[in-house]
This record gives C-alpha cells, sequence and structure tokens, in this order.
C-alpha cells in the first residue's frame, strides 16, 4: 500500500497514551501522548471562552451549543465552523483526552429521541465545555448525548475517552456494541482492546517491583542481580497492551515530585517511557516516489488541574510551553498559539563561584 494510500484508509488508527497523577501535596495532574505520523496544518493550542459556540455535529443539519465553560488544550480548526480538541482542560479542574480505539469502538446511526447528536470528534470538546467534572462527563456520554457515526474530515474516528478532575475521581468511556461503557476510577488509558482487557492483563506482570532482585542461584552458581532488575519481564515495545502495562507501572511507582513545576516535568519524563521513537513504528515502507511513514509521538502534554495551565512540547523541541488557562479567562477573548516545534536550545549559564574556585 502507498503511504498517501494508508494514511486515507488509517485515519485516527494511531497510538496515544493517557494519565492522571498528582504531586507529592495532591496537586492533580492529567497527561497524554499524542501518537501518529503526520499532524493536521491548522493544530494549534486553542483557549475557547465561556460563552463560545461549540458544535456537537458538522453536518448537514449542523447542531451547536454556548459553551457553559472556558476550554483550552491542544486541537484543530480545519474543521470549518468548528475547534475540534483532541485534548484538554476546562475552568473547572476538568480534563480529558481522546485516544484511538480502532476496530473496537461503535455508533448509533441516529440519535435517540430526546438525545443531544454529537459527532465522536466533536464529543471531547464539548464534554469539556459543557461538564465540571467527571460524574458530569459519565452522565453526558451514557444519558444525554448520543454519539453518531458521521463523518469528520472524511472519516468515523474510532474513539474512546479518558477524563480526569481536581477531586482525583477520573474514568475512561468506550462507545462499544453493547452501548456506552464507563469505568470509573480508571487512571491509565492506551489504545484497543478494551479497558476491562487491559486491567486483567496486568495480573501477568504482578512480580514487578521497584526494589532491585537479590543474588540468584541455580545449583552452586550464584550471581548477583544488575541494578534495575525489578522490572524484568516488564514489556517495552510500543503495542497498546505494553504501553498499558508500563504506564501503570510508571504510574505506581513513579516519584510524584514536590509542587506543580516539578511534578509536571516528572510527569513528562513518565510519557517518554511509553513515547513512540520516530522511525521504530513504521506503518508504510514508502517506495521510490516517498519516503517511509512512521507513527511517532507528535506532541507531549500535561495539564494542571488546580492551576488551570496546559503544558506541552513536541517532538522536535524537547522544550515545554505552557499557557494559564485562568488567565486567559479574565481577557474572555478567544485566542489560538502556536504549537512550535523548532529546536530550542539555551545557552549554558555561567556559576561565577565555580569559576572563581577554579582560579584558585
Amino acid at each position: 500500500m502507498r503511504c498517501r494510500e494508508y494514511r486515507a484508509a488509517s485515519a485516527f488508527f494511531a497510538g496515544c497514551s493517557a494519565f492522571d497523577w498528582e504531586s507529592e501535596e495532591g496537586l492533580r495532574l492529567f497527561g497524554r501522548n499524542f501518537d501518529f505520523d503526520s499532524f493536521d496544518g491548522n493544530s494549534r493550542v486553542l483557549f475557547l471562552p465561556r460563552g463560545e459556540r461549540v458544535c456537537t455535529l458538522a453536518a448537514k443539519e449542523r447542531r451547536d451549543a454556548a459553551a457553559r465553560y472556558a476550554v483550552a488544550g491542544m486541537g484543530t480548526l480545519s474543521v470549518p465552523g468548528a475547534a475540534v480538541l483532541y485534548d484538554g482542560l476546562n475552568e473547572c479542574g476538568l480534563a480529558g483526552g481522546q485516544l484511538y480505539f480502532r476496530e473496537r469502538a461503535r455508533y448509533a446511526r441516529r440519535a435517540p429521541a430526546g438525545r443531544i447528536p454529537v459527532q465522536p470528534g466533536l464529543a471531547l470538546t464539548y464534554a469539556l465545555a459543557s461538564c465540571t467534572d467527571v460524574a458530569e462527563a459519565v452522565a453526558l456520554f451514557s444519558e444525554r448525548a448520543a454519539l453518531v457515526g458521521e463523518p469528520l474530515l472524511g472519516a468515523v474516528p474510532p474513539l474512546h475517552w479518558f477524563f480526569a478532575d481536581r477531586t482525583g475521581a477520573s474514568a475512561v468511556i468506550e462507545p462499544t456494541r453493547g452501548g456506552v461503557r464507563a469505568f470509573r476510577g480508571a487512571h491509565v488509558l492506551t489504545n484497543s482492546p478494551s479497558y476491562d482487557w487491559h486491567r486483567q492483563n496486568l495480573l501477568n506482570y504482578a512480580g514487578i517491583r521497584a526494589a532491585d532482585r537479590a543474588a540468584v542461584s541455580v545449583g552452586e552458581e550464584q550471581a548477583m542481580c544488575f541494578s534495575g532488575s525489578g522490572a524484568q519481564g516488564l514489556p517495552g515495545d510500543w503495542s497498546s497492551p505494553s504501553r498499558f502495562v508500563r504506564l501503570s507501572f510508571l504510574r505506581g511507582l513513579g516519584v510524584r515530585g514536590r509542587g506543580e513545576e516539578e511534578a509536571v516535568a516528572y510527569a513528562f519524563r513518565l510519557l517518554g517511557n511509553v513515547a513512540f521513537p520516530l522511525g521504530m513504528v513504521q506503518v508504510c515502507a514508502g517506495g521510490a516516489e516517498e519516503p517511509p511513514a512512521y507513527d511517532y509521538t507528535v506532541y507531549s502534554c500535561v495539564a494542571g488541574l488546580h492551576s488551570l495551565r496546559y503544558y506541552w512540547s513536541t517532538y522536535a523541541d524537547g522544550g515545554v510551553r505552557c499557557i494559564d488557562l485562568a488567565a486567559l479567562c479574565k481577557e474572555g477573548v478567544r485566542a489560538v498559539f502556536s504549537v512550535g516545534g523548532t529546536p530550542a536550545f539555551l545557552p549554558a549559564r555561567r556559576e561565577e563561584a565555580a569559576e572563581r574556585g577554579q582560579s584558585r
């Protein structure tokens, strides 16, 4: 298959990992990797003020609603008249992300009477603009809205969603053949299979721990284990099941950091452990006319659910950028921010005291 044919056939069929976390003081965070083979050219970091018209159905019979809460996050402006968020947070401290749920997502053909029809690709934006916490987001998907299989940007994206709020509540929402399923208290999400399969699969790795193993004795032979041996058996590939296992243990065992800045820095480190390195996840071999295509971690983001700050970095530039949702709410005006991506290397800062010490 040619790469351009692959991209047309597999839109929205890539990776992604998400989790919630907290600092040592209990400041809540949401983080995610966005893994794909390209990035929509109209992708930006967006701020949508309270009262902004949010599209729920970009079809012949267009539907939209006024945003009850201000929202900020990464998204695209490629859909006329609709801001499509991939992830983000709102002024109430609710954060969420949409992740690919390949071959598993099932949607209704039309909305039942009394339900709001929502296209899957627009569901996250609508949820963040209208819900205060995880409980309301679950109720929206389960009771008030109906996910309908209307194409967006030429395809119906197979999605499931992860939400977390500042109280520590979290949930995974999955549209299945039997209806919408909500898994409360879920703290990690990757891609297919379903969340309950991933949770059960963790039992296969019950021996993983942070402490090193002691010496191993086999008959009369004895050898000391190397540093890091407590994690023997932890899967290291980039498949969805392996990333779920790895991120679950990283979340549970990783040092959380003091204060938001340190916790955010550490959260980015954890996301780096499940990121796709460019060149390792080939999706198309290419040919004489076009280079091969690879899925890779286009960007990573972390949201502070108490500070209302949204942090992100790109594959090309590991530097972390940030916007302040609380400050933007005071301005009350829609804003668009460049994602960036050009590497910025800071000059080293000379330590004068060290320099004087060397001159003696």
